[in-house]
């Protein structure tokens, strides 16, 4: 003997809105999602350009700091590393002054 069993329906498992409550008109559907404007910021290439080139100086500097300072060294001992150092700086503070005025 076969014992049948009742499968339900998607009625029956999932809550159905009630039947005396109209549909949504569609003048009461969701708008579609827009995102919000974004204000464009007017800007050159002059003013994003100060800070990758302060960048680039300061790496470049590095990087010519430590033969620099072995020459310096190896030249004229300390008062030699004092001024290639005191150099390095000063071209660093001449650039980054100059591109902060514009």
């Amino acid at each position: 003997m076969t014992s049948y069993q009742h499968e339900p329906t998607n009625e029956e498992l999932w809550a159905q809105p009630p039947a005396d409550r109209p549909a949504p008109a569609p003048s009461q559907a969701m708008a579609p999602y827009s995102p919000p404007a974004i204000p464009a910021v007017a800007q050159s290439a002059h003013t994003a350009r100060p800070d990758r080139m302060s960048f680039v100086i300061a790496i470049i500097s590095l990087g010519v700091a430590i033969p620099l300072t072995a020459i310096g060294l190896g030249m004229a001992g300390l008062p030699g590393l004092i001024i290639v150092w005191v150099g390095l700086v000063l071209l660093n503070a001449v650039f980054g002054a100059s591109h902060r005025q514009h």
